[in-house]
């Protein structure tokens, strides 16, 4: 924030367009030349005893008018300091309120700094707080001063800023509207928990006509998003589902009676649910013409209308939402209302959300919410080609990117493994699977062959980024999911991406190893087991291991005899080893080569150390169990 320029007294705009009507900050002899009180008072008051004889008027009024007692005979102007009238202004404001603003501004250039000590800030706020008492509402509005109450309230104790919150109740409504003022409100949300609940009851009855306000939108959507709970959060949106939403609490919006939700409302006085879904259409459609559907209440708004209402009117909702829901999905119940437009719609409703999706797909990929929506596409749209091209294509092009991310690999992985829960959450879990009836409704693709055309469109893309990013993505958490995922599910040619995983076995033994490593032998491990455990895939409602796979199990042993590093990795506790010796494919031929070591390895299995740690001291043990 940078210093507040001194203004002259000329008012800005922003204060003409100021609803309260604000007085002067003092009683000083500028205001009292206003009113005409004063012997030197201005030209308006018009009073001087020193007023020509002519005229009536005084030199002042004279100099205003062109002419002085002494020039206005032959029309000459008076001195050319009186004939300013802004001049004057200027010289009217020192004296009073524009004392009070360059002290405040003195003072805040110092109580901002970074480097000042505890003792001197209290100083300093103790000091503005005297300054600015009784006069915050008034500061609040202007754009300079409302800078220095932020930092009054960022710096202030909590005695202080609660001082500041109540010299601001009953004008929280304004305060949000205002350009200026909605930062105070703002600020205090931020720093103030005990002047959050206040701030929220202020608004609650008036949000309707706040969400559509540019400035107030800011602090509603601040305060449902971030600070408010499910009582109160309920409380700021009461009133857009009706009248009897608003009494149904018991506090006409306090959030009591332990209403917090539509549902446990309907449940309480099912006979309501018309009247709900009346005030709820009529809500949102207002809210839908001014395309104003970016905070968080409208999506709770919405998604309670998608979800209660029936037939046409969802329908209608769904369609004006084809253009528009690409702006709700970055928070939980735009993502929810997103995914059942998607459920609910007809297969041109479909392509309409994903091509207002398209551009802005690696973004949503990335996102906590937005993720899950594209996922919901994928989970129903029957035209799996176009949805390669409109999602999947930028998708894949973006893999390096999307990959490395908590959120940006689920979709392309959904893609492979289907409903893993593993990669899809437990919010969009819950949502699909909800959604099953309704899919089978209106979906005439079967989802075994929709799963595999599109794990189909991203193989060939996700295992050319794997043969060439194996080396160093194994080792990383993420990344190796998706290289394990690609080796096991891949529908295509995947011999370079294994290529490179099989030199890493190829290494000498020793710390760092990729069979050695806790992330990157998960890798080897998942590659061995994956053709042996197809009902723990099933059970975790996720697409089997892709048929044509290479024999992983039969390479990795190939790599450790022929590189001599079998019985080492056995003796370093490595779990791709036990794999080796539980898998039917390799058991009898990895105990032939591992039994001739047996005395060995029942050595290093009892022995306190180990190369990694406990750990690996009880694989060895398992290994020589399967060797007895």
């Amino acid at each position: 924030m940078g210093p507040v320029k001194a203004k002259d007294s000329k008012r800005s705009s922003s204060d003409k367009r100021a609803k309260v009507a604000t007085k002067p900050y003092g009683k000083n002899s500028a205001i009292s030349a206003k009113s005409g009180k004063n012997p030197a008072a201005s030209a308006k008051s018009g009073k001087s005893p020193a007023a020509s004889a002519k005229g009536g008027r005084n030199s002042v009024t004279s100099a205003k008018s062109g002419g002085s007692p002494a020039a206005s005979a032959k029309g000459g102007r008076g001195p050319a300091t009186l004939s300013n009238p802004a001049k004057g202004k200027r010289s009217a404001d020192a004296g009073g309120g524009g004392d009070l603003k360059a002290e405040a501004r003195r003072l805040w250039e110092q109580l901002r700094r970074g480097d000042m000590d505890a003792e001197a800030r209290r100083g300093l706020m103790a000091s503005m707080m005297g300054l600015l008492g009784g006069r915050i509402r008034e500061a609040a509005l202007k754009h300079d001063l409302s800078r220095v109450v932020q930092t009054c309230i960022k710096h202030g104790s909590g005695e202080q800023r609660l001082a500041i919150a109540g010299e601001l109740r009953g004008a929280e409504v304004e305060l949000a509207r205002s350009t200026y003022g909605r930062h105070i409100l703002l600020r205090l949300l931020k720093h103030s928990p005990a002047a959050r609940a206040p701030i929220m009851a202020a608004l609650g009855g008036h949000v309707r006509r706040l969400v559509r306000h540019k400035e107030a939108a800011v602090v509603v959507d601040e305060c449902y998003g971030v600070y408010a709970n499910a009582a109160q959060r309920w409380a700021l949106a009461a009133e857009f589902y009706g009248g009897d939403a608003v009494m149904g609490d018991g506090s006409g919006g306090g959030g009591g009676g332990g209403v917090t939700s539509v549902d446990a409302l309907l449940a309480a006085r099912p006979q309501r649910r018309a009247g709900v879904v009346a005030a709820l259409r009529q809500a949102a459609a207002g809210l839908l013409e001014r395309g104003a559907v970016q905070h968080g209440v409208v999506h709770r708004v919405l998604l309670d209308l998608v979800r209660l209402a029936d037939g046409a009117e969802r329908r209608a909702v769904i369609e004006a939402l084809h253009g528009l829901a690409v702006e709700m999905v970055h928070t939980r119940d735009g993502a929810h209302c997103a995914m059942l437009c998607l459920l609910h719609g007809t297969a041109r409703d479909r392509k309409a959300l994903v091509r207002s999706f398209r551009p802005f797909a690696a973004k949503m990929a990335r996102d906590e919410h937005a993720h899950g929506v594209l996922i919901g596409a994928l989970d129903c749209v029957d035209d799996t080609v176009f949805a390669a091209k409109a999602l999947l294509a930028d998708l894949c092009a973006a893999a390096p990117a999307l990959l490395p991310d908590a959120y940006g690999r689920r979709v392309l992985l959904y893609a492979l493994a289907g409903r893993s829960p593993h990669y899809v959450g437990a919010d969009a879990l819950a949502v699909l699977r909800a959604g099953d009836a309704v899919r089978a409704a209106t979906s005439r693709k079967d989802a075994a062959t929709r799963r595999a055309e599109l794990a189909a469109a991203v193989a060939p893309a996700l295992a050319a980024w794997a043969a060439q990013a194996a080396p160093a993505a194994v080792f990383e958490p993420l990344p190796s999911q998706a290289v394990a995922e690609t080796l096991v599910r891949a529908p295509c040619d995947k011999r370079a991406a294994w290529a490179a995983v099989v030199a890493l076995v190829s290494r000498d033994v020793g710390p760092g190893h990729v069979l050695l490593h806790p992330v990157a032998n998960r890798v080897v491990a998942t590659c061995i087991l994956a053709g042996h455990a197809p009902a723990r895939a099933a059970a975790a409602d996720a697409a089997p291991p892709y048929a044509g796979n290479p024999p992983y199990a039969a390479d990795v042993l190939d790599a450790l005899a022929a590189s001599g590093q079998l019985v080492a990795a056995a003796k370093a506790g490595a779990f791709p080893v036990r794999a080796l010796l539980e898998v039917p494919a390799t058991a009898e031929r990895a105990r032939r080569l591992l039994r001739p070591h047996l005395a060995e390895l029942e050595a290093s299995s009892s022995s306190s150390g180990g190369s990694s740690g406990s750990g690996s001291n009880a694989t060895a043990g398992a290994i020589v169990a399967l060797l007895k």
